[in-house]
């Protein structure tokens, strides 16, 4: 303890004899006070916005706690799963898939007159921002007789299960007409590989 003190008096007057020394301590200790403060500072704005966001996610749940229509919710939720249900294609694997697609394109294009329809499959890929859902593609191409292709497109608008266009060429001499479509399946196992996609 007298060490301390013994070190604390002259330390005031070293202090007290040099003025550049007591400048430059004063300067020291207002670095160290102003880095204090903004420390604090920064404190309190992280502690702020804590609070702040805790608030927010309280005053969302008391909104929620307050609804009374969450048995109409979830009816609207059952509804929408059974129709997407309805809207996706299922398949144990990609080969299945394709398959399910090919024929499907083959009944269409046969039901609306196609001379010759060909198929050809496709890209098969997952669906990134879907989890479980795969884009298998198909290409389907003929010739067609008066309003063939118009009935074909409309029918593809119409399936319950969907199917999307996703490029269309018609050729007006020829009556050639070519579409490439997509078709989104469920339940399907990843395969490692995977045809390019048709051209």
């Amino acid at each position: 303890m007298n060490a301390w003190r013994e070190w604390l008096d002259r330390a005031r007057r070293e202090l007290a004899a040099k003025p550049r020394l007591r400048l430059g301590a004063w300067a020291i200790a207002a670095i160290l006070l102003v880095h204090i403060l903004l420390l604090q500072a920064e404190r309190r704005a992280a502690a702020y916005t804590a609070y702040a966001d805790e608030a927010a996610r309280s005053e969302l749940m008391a909104r929620a706690l307050r609804r009374d229509d969450w048995q109409q919710l979830l009816e609207t939720e059952r509804a929408n799963a059974a129709l997407l249900e309805r809207r996706l294609w299922r398949a144990d694997s990609l080969g299945h898939a394709q398959a399910q697609l090919q024929q499907a394109l083959t009944g269409l294009l046969a039901a609306h007159g196609f001379r010759a329809p060909r198929v050809q499959p496709g890209l098969r890929q997952p669906v990134s921002a879907v989890p479980g859902v795969f884009r298998v593609q198909a290409q389907l191409a003929g010739g067609y007789e008066r309003a063939g292709a118009l009935e074909l497109l409309l029918a593809v608008a119409e399936r319950e299960q969907s199917l999307v266009v996703d490029r269309l060429t018609m050729q007006r001499g020829g009556r050639g007409f070519t579409v490439l479509v997509s078709a989104y399946f469920t339940g399907v196992t990843a395969e490692t590989s995977a045809p390019e996609p048709v051209q």
